[in-house]
């Protein structure tokens, strides 16, 4: 088993161009995930406070998460405190109604 490893990795540099070409897309791949950490980093609240030294990754990651988690219940309390507007609307309308009509 393992000489079939070494056989494999052996014969991927065996060929120049082949490790290259690898590393390259690595390179590539990681530009592109710090790239996109960044523009993660320059959205969030929290992540522009008077640290010098940018967020790592993973607490970049970690904030942008806490975030959303907190846009979502304050979405969630929004929906309820608008739907109760409405409700008391509605009763408000309905109360005007029915003064109105006992006036006549």
């Amino acid at each position: 088993m393992e000489q079939l490893s070494e056989k494999m990795s052996a014969s991927a540099f065996a060929e120049p161009g082949v490790r290259l070409s690898i590393n390259l897309r690595e390179r590539c791949r990681m530009h592109d995930l710090n790239e996109a950490l960044d523009d993660l980093r320059a959205v969030i609240p929290y992540a522009h406070g008077g640290s010098v030294r940018k967020l790592s990754k993973i607490a970049t990651l970690l904030l942008a998460k806490n975030h959303i988690i907190m846009q979502a219940k304050a979405i969630e309390e929004l929906t309820i405190l608008v739907s109760q507007m409405k409700q008391k609307k509605k009763k408000s309308e309905e109360n005007e109604e029915k003064s109105a009509a006992d006036d006549s």
